[in-house]
């Protein structure tokens, strides 16, 4: 926490207006109490002492969190073993895992003041080829991923969170390009059915070239989404 509360007073005094904290499963969540089991998580408490240290400096607390896949670390635990399709993702139409997700939301509800939250759901690449594969069969994954979306913004809508997403997963099912080069543009028939109440996040934190942020973004733009860009100062390299 007292790292977190010098960070914030630098982004204050560079002119930032919001910290989103990336956890994973390094938070607290009532009613899961292999959530971050043994993960150095922030109890709820941390969490709402963070949020009202960033509210002294105008700087929005907004949570980072993962819906769909990077939970890799909660699967070392047999109560969430029936919810791993494969890898480090969870299982989708399935009811255990949105049970989880609403505790997940209804814990952060708790610990920030503000409205917006990362819901993750960056690079799930096996989505619907593990478990979910064994127990439907083949699918086409642009569904599964966006009936998972639609559970998960529902959930969103029920805690009053206004939600943001990365992008990376809906850029690879609708334009069956490589989004790191963003070679391609989504097909417009499967644009239609994106839901609209989400912001979507185009993250590249090494390119080099110019010319590909300006083909992602425009090629973004073709979403009816909200669009948010995410950079990175390559400093942890």
């Amino acid at each position: 926490v007292a790292s977190v509360k010098k960070l914030i007073r630098k982004l204050a005094l560079l002119g930032y207006d919001s910290l989103q904290l990336y956890m994973e499963d390094t938070y607290e969540v009532e009613g899961e109490p292999y959530f971050g089991y043994l993960r150095g998580r922030y109890s709820a408490e941390e969490l709402r002492e963070i949020a009202a240290y960033g509210e002294t400096f105008g700087v929005e607390f907004v949570p980072a969190i993962q819906t769909l896949a990077h939970l890799n670390a909660i699967f070392r635990w047999r109560p969430y073993w029936e919810i791993n399709d494969c890898q480090d993702i969870l299982l989708a139409d399935c009811e255990r895992t949105y049970a989880l997700i609403e505790h997940m939301l209804a814990s952060l509800r708790g610990c920030v003041r503000g409205r917006r939250i990362n819901i993750g759901m960056d690079e799930a690449h096996f989505l619907g080829l593990g478990k979910y594969l064994t127990r439907h069969g083949m699918q086409d994954r642009f569904q599964i991923m966006l009936r998972h979306l639609r559970r998960v913004l529902a959930l969103c809508k029920k805690y009053g969170f206004e939600p943001m997403m990365w992008s990376d997963m809906f850029y690879r099912l609708t334009s069956f390009a490589c989004y790191e080069e963003g070679t391609g543009d989504p097909d417009e028939s499967l644009l239609a059915e994106m839901p609209q109440d989400v912001s979507l996040v185009y993250w590249n934190y090494y390119e080099r070239d110019g010319a590909v942020y300006d083909r992602m973004i425009a090629s973004h733009k073709r979403f009816p989404n909200p669009l948010v860009f995410a950079g990175g100062a390559v400093k942890w390299m």
